[in-house]
């Protein structure tokens, strides 16, 4: 719900019917001077700004808090794609040049090297999330 709400609060649409309504607003109780529900300076109108913008908040850093998750989901998930990119690489080099091609003699010790090393970071990173 706080997805779909903060999605309508910075769209132009919105914008522009709050921007109607607060000029209505301002107008209808200027003309009344004597009937005026909210006479200037506006305090009703500042308290329902007051109030959206209580309401607001906490919804957008819902919805942020919310983004970011699956944004650090998407990253994670792009780091094992990623991953395994390499490995497949490598392994279509290593059958394409055969064991006994220099590049990679040379060249597998490091690949494996950074292949460990990524494990040992998705591993880590899992396990203090866990925690």
């Amino acid at each position: 719900m706080a997805d779909r709400v903060t999605a309508s609060f910075g769209s132009w649409p919105f914008i522009v019917g709050q921007s109607v309504i607060v000029l209505l607003w301002i107008g209808l109780n200027l003309l009344a001077w004597a009937g005026g529900w909210d006479p200037f300076p506006f305090i009703l109108l500042n308290l329902v700004f007051s109030t959206q913008a209580a309401y607001a908040a906490p919804l957008l850093l819902l919805s942020q808090n919310r983004q970011a998750d699956r944004d650090r989901i998407e990253a994670e998930h792009d780091f094992r794609v990623d991953q395994l990119a390499l490995q497949y690489l490598f392994a279509w080099h290593r059958d394409a040049h055969g064991p006994d091609c220099g590049c990679v003699q040379k060249l597998g010790p490091a690949v494996d090297a950074v292949l460990a090393g990524l494990a040992d970071e998705v591993i880590a990173h899992e396990t203090v999330e866990n925690h």
